[in-house]
């Protein structure tokens, strides 16, 4: 790596693709502005926070912790709040078009993530909403 590093290579040949998707994305984030898409991270994700205290759920993250990205929801990982079951709320999701996370590891199934990173805005946000609520009443 020093003998690559010494002569501005990389080691292997880099994924251009990526490279150019990563120039592009970060257009995008400067041309918006830092402030105001933190400003939009933050009003999407708590749509997805008053969604989840709606339906009777707690965060997963201990306060201080959570995320502005993505919401952990708790879903008996820890007592408190209510639980579902999380393969058939992602099936009936999935039914509508939308992804959501089950969990991983430990935590499979004890609680599950939604998203509201990237480019979503609070237009973007309520059809998944929209389909949660509608999955909430089959479970």
């Amino acid at each position: 790596f020093q003998k690559n590093a010494e002569q501005n290579m990389t080691p292997s040949t880099p994924s251009i693709g990526h490279v150019f998707a990563l120039s592009s994305k970060l257009d995008d984030i400067f041309a918006e502005g830092l402030d105001a898409r933190y400003a939009r991270h933050r009003k999407t994700n708590q749509m997805v926070r008053d969604w989840a205290a709606r339906h009777g759920f707690n965060l997963f993250p201990e306060p201080g912790f959570e995320s502005l990205t993505l919401t952990c929801v708790n879903n008996g990982a820890k007592p408190g709040g209510r639980t579902v079951d999380v393969p058939k709320l992602q099936k009936l999701v999935k039914e509508q078009g939308f992804l959501i996370d089950g969990g991983y590891g430990k935590i499979k199934g004890t609680t599950f993530r939604i998203s509201n990173m990237g480019d979503e805005t609070e237009q973007s946000m309520q059809p998944l909403l929209a389909a949660l609520d509608a999955a909430m009443k089959q479970l």
